[in-house]
């Protein structure tokens, strides 16, 4: 019987008190050989550390990694997290949020329309990128202190990428409802990075290296994870919004 998050050790890359022992060995030795070579910390992304990701990964096998989902929800948005996990990105998905905004009165019949017909997982309407079949999360919570422009705008726009990227330019009826759906949201979910998927998680930069960033002392560190397995609700660790003392100590966040 596979063991649930309550019996499995959470890794996280911001305190390295968590970090199983042979992790923390490993990435030390390779915080001092950067450190000797004169390596920059802030330029931890420019290592060579590629050939230990392996090694790493094998470290976290029986631990789940903390992360991060930044986004904007509904109310009846949170409950379904809660109760059925973060779901792979698809058109089913997008499609069943708006059906549910629509059918609960925040969006109007030409709005619903309108986003049901132009968003990135309609063939035809797709842009640069990938979003399909993932769930995008950071490694770290450094976007909420250091990076927060780079969050700002899921946390602004109901609907993530797949729906609002389309209009929050050039639709500007459009995406001031859109501004005005639901609360930014963090979402903190536990991952599972070692067990092979079908098709593999990606990770931006590596998780090596983001290890390797923290353990030379560069807070900022971080990586983009898009997994690729939905992440059942007993990995959902919570969910928080302005008003919740969880977000509310991160001051740059947005509010509304």
């Amino acid at each position: 019987m596979p063991m649930e998050p309550g019996d499995l050790p959470i890794v996280d890359v911001d305190v390295p008190a968590t970090w199983p022992r042979p992790l923390a060995d490993l990435v030390g030795r390779l915080a001092d050989d950067a450190r000797r070579a004169g390596h920059a910390r802030e330029y931890y992304q420019d290592l060579g550390l590629l050939s230990h990701e392996d090694i790493v990964l094998a470290h976290l096998e029986g631990h789940l990694v903390r992360a991060r989902h930044h986004t904007r929800l509904l109310d009846h948005e949170k409950d379904a997290i809660r109760s059925q996990g973060l779901r792979l990105l698809n058109a089913r998905l997008v499609n069943d949020r708006l059906d549910q905004a629509h059918a609960l009165g925040y969006l109007s019949v030409a709005e619903h329309e309108r986003l049901r017909s132009v968003n990135e997982t309609v063939p035809e309407q797709r842009g640069w990128g990938r979003r399909e079949d993932q769930v995008c999360l950071t490694l770290s919570a450094a976007p909420q202190t250091h990076h927060v422009d780079g969050i700002r705008r899921l946390l602004t726009y109901w609907g993530g990428e797949a729906i609002y990227w389309q209009h929050c330019e050039g639709s500007p009826a459009l995406a001031a409802k859109l501004r005005s759906l639901g609360a930014p949201s963090v979402v903190t979910a536990l991952l599972d990075l070692a067990t092979p998927v079908q098709e593999g998680h990606s990770v931006f930069p590596s998780v090596v290296h983001v290890f390797v960033g923290k353990a030379l002392g560069h807070e900022p560190a971080d990586a983009d994870v898009f997994y690729r397995s939905p992440i059942p609700p007993q990995r959902i660790e919570s969910i928080v919004s302005p008003g919740d003392p969880a977000y509310d100590r991160f001051p740059d966040l947005p509010r509304g």
